[in-house]
């Protein structure tokens, strides 16, 4: 008899151990589960704190609009972060120059309203990379004509590696081109150099005060050789023709008869 309690007493035990271990170990993954969640509330603050930030039209946008008296109207918007705006305005099919404005933008109520001495001129509505115009000078553009009215994401030129070596030596401004490659260097305290990639050497003349005007800056040199050398930056945007790539200015060169167009870029500017 007391061999049969013994083995029961045994049996109890062992039953509980059993389950103590069993449940130890259904409950074991809770930790792991917690990881997972712990994972995905960091993915969901990331996608959260992303769409906030692209909220904020930094950068270039670019579309054709409709346009009345011409083929159409190319603009280009640029919005820096210190609440500024340039825009382009360029009529295809009448050989016209392009028309330039710049003021401030703000947003206003989920909009991006655009201000031309203090005086609203347009409101857009941020769709994930795209603007769309929904008013201009006061005039509502109806949802059904949103697709005619975007622009674009661009990309801006990217930060070159090669740029920040020659900003360390100095250099203020570069500026390039192709068909055929060429580039030119301007050190405002020493020199001017200009490259093509098909002479032997490059053009390298002494520095000389640029004639500056609101929309461009001019340098005109004589070289050694009695060639003038003259270097136009204006303040337009520029594409390079090469990437998809926008610039805020654009370099002309004259020498010895040739015209080169290209694209630049300012480190510093001269006074």
């Amino acid at each position: 008899m007391k061999a049969l309690l013994f083995l029961l007493v045994v049996l109890v035990i062992g039953a509980g151990a059993w389950y103590y271990i069993s449940n130890y170990a259904t409950t074991k993954p809770v930790a792991e589960k917690t990881i997972v969640t712990d994972t995905l509330t960091i993915v969901k603050d990331s996608i959260i704190n992303a769409k906030a930030f692209d909220t904020i039209p930094l950068g270039f946008y670019q579309g054709m609009l409709p346009c009345k008296t011409c083929e159409g109207l190319q603009r280009t918007l640029l919005f820096t972060d210190d609440g500024r705006y340039k825009m382009e305005e360029l009529s295809w099919g009448k050989g016209t120059v392009s028309k330039r404005t710049e003021g401030t933008w703000e947003k206003e109520k989920g909009k991006f309203v655009l201000y031309l001495n203090d005086k609203m001129v347009s409101q857009y509505r941020f769709v994930k990379d795209s603007l769309i115009n929904i008013e201009n000078n006061g005039a509502r553009i109806p949802d059904s004509m949103s697709r005619q009215y975007a622009l674009f994401k661009k990309n801006i030129a990217p930060e070159n590696p090669a740029w920040n070596k020659k900003r360390s030596e100095g250099i203020d401004i570069v500026g390039g081109g192709s068909d055929p490659f060429w580039n030119v260097e301007i050190d405002n305290e020493k020199l001017i150099l200009f490259k093509v990639a098909a002479a032997d050497k490059p053009i390298i003349v002494p520095i000389e005060r640029p004639t500056i005007t609101k929309d461009s800056t001019v340098y005109s040199i004589i070289t050694e050789g009695g060639n003038t050398l003259k270097i136009s930056i204006a303040s337009k945007f520029c594409s390079d023709g090469v990437s998809d790539h926008l610039y805020e200015y654009k370099m002309t060169v004259w020498y010895k008869g040739q015209m080169y167009k290209g694209c630049a870029v300012y480190f510093n500017k001269a006074g």
